[in-house]
């Protein structure tokens, strides 16, 4: 499929009648093998689920074809994270399909399916069919430091990274931090997290709303990119369709995954239940009274748990990943303007499903929020979700224009959109190269990089503050990231790093603390209260609560002022062992929560 010098492809013409039957072999060994492919996906998800994959997976493969065009020129090497659901599907969106169009893609299992994963590769037969995918054993750091190299000319210095392109998934904060890893020239594919709302209005057909509503809560627990965060439903209709949710929810199997005709069954990381708990907790005034927010921590399984809290007190924005249905009733359709205007919503914009009508929603569409349209059509659902047949395909774009959900990235720019691996690949390397003359300069170029070298840390972590990002619609906006988790790099690095990089304390700044005073002690003890019972608040909420901490009705602006900024410096000092720091307010709702209140703990 390509030509190699030094295990280096110089972009060889795709055949697309050889990929395809490649594509189309490995889809019938799929089907042959299903019961046995079925057994090891079982150890880890539903039947149900292990059935809506595999269909995904086979129907990627078989329709190859519309994508045709985007297979042209073969490409060097890619670097694959793939997410902790859907393992099948992912592997074949992500890591098959870019090895039809490139001399190598990398990845390393993640660290939930080991146990079966390795078994599910020798059953695929993957070496026999794909031959240049490569599974790293390396442990994270090395495969980094790996998978981040130049190749460098020695004589002329020139240079191009080994990873063409990066296939990520995961929060936009980890994507952050791989960006500043990998070179701006990768193409970095980042497939993010939506909120995804159900909105269930008038004219719905309930019966229809419950199903849509149980198929994405359930699916692999609640673990999925697609789960809603928030069933926003109208008043007029919400005692009905609460009265056939629990009906219907109460008919759910809940157990192991031998048993296939379990829906619910354990999470993939037995750690997140102390999360789920908290966020139960933290919502436990709004429990149904037909469930009780039970969590079965001998199984790691999160029992199916309905809240229903009026959209009036404050839409949910967070991920709960667990079968946790979030029911927001709504008095009239402008009053969605609340969720769906809100500072935390915009972020994460993604797909919004319809069931009845709503003017708003559709409205949508042309609306302008914060000076871009993040909801163009293919993004509004009508009496149909993500889950249902053909909705999402592997063969066509998903995702959404919120920044966090999914972007692609290159050359220092961040764009947000729906991503299609093929076609990112197509549209932002092999097209720009299909030119004669570009691509004769660009194999003379490859050709004389003879040097494989790994760069250091601190060019790894040379990420500017702002990052242009081309918004969708109109103008232009900025994007930036004030600080990176270096913890798995390792403290020796720290002294490194740009001045606009931050790496919290590994133990309390207990110089500090022996000095403060009363006051200031209080005001810590405040903030830390406050972080450790509120998981859910906006933004503007939370930055208006960090000001009134240490403000006194009686003094001027200027001793507020200064009281504030005393204030905190004692927060930095806390945290960064440093006077200052990101903006406070953003890092604090984004940062490790736990590891927060471990450094505020006086």
């Amino acid at each position: 499929m390509s030509a190699h010098k030094n295990n280096r492809v110089f972009l060889k013409p795709i055949d697309f009648s050889a990929v395809n039957k490649i594509a189309l072999a490995f889809a019938d060994h799929l089907a042959s093998h299903f019961e046995e492919i079925a057994d090891i996906l079982s150890e880890y998800e539903s039947f149900e689920v292990v059935k809506d994959e595999f269909s995904r997976t086979i129907d990627l493969l078989t329709n190859l074809h519309e994508n045709k065009n985007y297979f042209t020129l073969c490409i060097n090497e890619v670097t694959a994270f793939l997410p902790r659901n859907q393992p099948l599907y992912a592997f074949s969106c992500f890591v098959v399909v870019p090895s039809l169009m490139a001399n190598e893609v990398h990845f390393r299992i993640p660290h939930s399916m080991r146990s079966f994963f390795p078994e599910l590769l020798r059953v695929l037969k993957v070496n026999r069919f794909f031959p240049n995918i490569i599974v790293s054993e390396k442990e994270r750091m090395e495969f980094l430091k790996e998978r981040s190299a130049l190749l460098v000319d020695p004589k002329s210095n020139d240079s191009m990274p080994v990873t063409e392109a990066v296939i990520f998934t995961g929060t936009s904060r980890h994507a952050n931090q791989l960006r500043a890893i990998f070179d701006n020239r990768t193409l970095f594919i980042a497939n993010g997290a939506g909120h995804n709302p159900l909105v269930i209005s008038n004219g719905a057909v309930i019966s229809k709303a419950v199903e849509a509503t149980l198929t994405l809560q359930l699916y692999n627990q609640g673990q999925d990119c697609a789960a809603p965060n928030a069933i926003l439903v109208h008043k007029d209709i919400y005692q009905p369709f609460l009265h056939s949710l629990r009906a219907e929810l109460a008919k759910v199997r809940i157990g192991s995954y031998r048993d296939r005709s379990c829906r619910v069954g354990p999470i993939s990381s037995p750690a997140d239940l102390k999360r789920i708990g908290e966020f139960i907790a933290d919502n436990r005034e709004w429990l149904d009274q037909s469930t009780k927010g039970v969590i079965r921590f001998s199984e790691a399984i999160v029992e199916p748990t309905i809240i229903c809290k009026p959209l009036s007190s404050g839409g949910n924005y967070s991920e709960s990943f667990a079968p946790i249905i979030f029911v927001q009733k709504y008095e009239r359709d402008a009053e969605l303007a609340l969720y769906f205007e809100n500072q935390r919503y915009i972020q994460n914009a993604m797909y919004v499903s319809l069931y009845g009508e709503s003017k708003y929603v559709r409205e949508l569409t042309k609306k302008e929020i914060e000076g871009k349209i993040l909801h163009p059509r293919d993004t509004i659902l009508h009496n149909t979700h993500l889950h249902a047949p053909g909705v999402e395909r592997g063969t066509q774009p998903y995702g959404g224009y919120g920044y966090g959900a999914s972007s692609i990235s290159i050359n220092g720019k961040i764009i947000p959109k729906p991503t299609c691996p093929q076609r990112d690949i197509y549209e932002y390397l092999m097209k720009p190269r299909t030119k004669p003359r570009m691509l004769k300069e660009y194999r003379e170029r490859l050709g004389s990089l003879t040097k494989k070298v790994t760069k250091n840390i601190s060019k790894l972590m040379g990420l500017k503050l702002e990052v242009s990002v081309e918004q969708k619609g109109n103008g232009t906006g900025k994007d930036y990231i004030d600080f990176l988790s270096v913890k798995e790099i390792g403290t020796r690095y720290v002294e490194l790093l740009p001045k606009h990089f931050f790496s919290l304390l590994d133990y309390p700044n207990a110089k500090l603390i022996s000095q403060m005073n009363q006051e200031d002690r209080k005001h810590i003890r405040v903030l830390r209260k406050f972080l450790m019972e509120h998981r859910n608040i906006d933004l503007s909420s939370f930055v208006t609560f960090l000001y009134s901490i240490s403000r006194k009705q009686e003094h001027s602006t200027k001793k507020s002022g200064e009281r504030q900024r005393h204030f905190f410096c004692n927060v930095y000092q806390l945290l960064f062992g440093k006077e200052s720091g990101p903006r406070l307010g953003q890092f604090l709702l984004d940062a490790d929560r736990e590891k927060i209140c471990e450094l505020l703990d006086l």
